[in-house]
């Protein structure tokens, strides 16, 4: 078995860094938003850390954004919402948002990345205790994911193949929530539970579940998970407030990816994340922008790994990142 250890990140103050975005605001002659109130539905996780900084600097504010943060339970309902007109901008997984652009179920494109793999920041768990001592033990086992066929889904199919176990030896649980993982695992519901932090941490601690791997490994290594998605309708309807949006967004990835003590108090404030947990929690890496060339690692594993077709060997995801 492996326990985990606290990830140190080298803290700098939120002003230097601040002050090194150019101070780009509406006084700064850009365009006023179209749309000044929107909507952002985030999976409660570390993975939407750059946001909740963004929030809580009042950086979105400076832009003259009035934005609210409404928690999500999958990227799937996200999207759904979207589609239907609730949220203005939501932040997922990639492969639901691939999954949804090639089944026509909406026209998406993707504006920022949010998050990219680390060390111990997505884990797959078992009960203290279990039998379990090894990946190829799962073989014949249930292993909960948070919703079907999303970012779950490929990390662990990635994981059982680079371990000589195929995906189909083993039974995936898609009715398991995180917050529901440790109850799952202890009453033998489960065998193993895919979960990110802070649910990994929180349930080592209060329950003592223990890491079997870890899922940043192999061909998933800094692998990318989440990012922020808005309608193509509504990207050309609200360009300046996408603008504006971003350019708050950036600032609170820089933030959030330089300085940890930010980040505790923003999971504090948006997760109540206690601060001697979220000082033991792993992080994952915080870019801005968007790698067109990193994101297309999340289509050739869903090509390898059966979550999309064979016919759809030729999909660019710079059809999904484009202006």
């Amino acid at each position: 078995m492996k326990f985990r250890k606290a990830s140190l990140v080298p803290a700098v103050t939120i002003a230097v860094l601040a002050a090194g975005c150019g101070g780009s605001g509406t006084g700064a002659g850009l365009p006023a938003p179209e749309k000044t109130d929107i909507v952002v539905d985030a999976f409660p996780a570390i993975d939407s850390a750059g946001l909740y900084i963004a929030q809580m600097d009042r950086l979105f504010a400076a832009q003259g954004l009035n934005v609210t943060i409404e928690n999500a339970q999958t990227t799937q309902t996200e999207i759904d919402g979207q589609v239907q007109g609730r949220y203005d901008i939501t932040t997922g997984d990639y492969v639901t948002y691939i999954n949804n652009e090639l089944a026509g179920k909406a026209r998406l494109r993707i504006v920022a990345e949010a998050s990219f793999l680390q060390p111990n920041v997505l884990a797959l768990l078992v009960k203290d205790g279990s039998p379990i001592t090894s990946i190829g033990e799962l073989r014949d086992k249930s292993i909960s994911v948070n919703a079907p066929d999303d970012i779950g889904t490929l990390l662990v199919d990635s994981l059982l193949v680079e371990h000589g176990v195929a995906p189909k030896d083993v039974r995936l649980d898609s009715n398991v929530a995180f917050p529901a993982v440790a109850a799952s695992l202890e009453g033998g519901r489960i065998s193993a539970a895919f979960a990110p932090e802070p649910f990994v941490s929180l349930d080592e601690q209060k329950f003592g579940i223990q890491e079997l791997a870890d899922l940043d490994q192999g061909s998933t290594l800094d692998f990318p998970i989440q990012g922020y998605a808005v309608t193509q309708a509504w990207a050309d309807r609200y360009p300046h407030t996408l603008a504006a949006f971003l350019r708050a967004l950036s600032q609170g990835q820089e933030i959030a990816d330089a300085d940890r003590t930010a980040v505790e108090l923003a999971l504090g404030k948006y997760l109540q994340i206690p601060r001697q947990t979220a000082a033991f929690l792993s992080l994952p890496s915080f870019p801005t922008g968007v790698d067109p060339a990193r994101l297309q690692r999340v289509v050739s594993a869903m090509l390898r790994f059966g979550l999309l077709p064979p016919t759809d060997d030729t999909f660019s995801i710079t059809s999904m990142t484009g202006p």
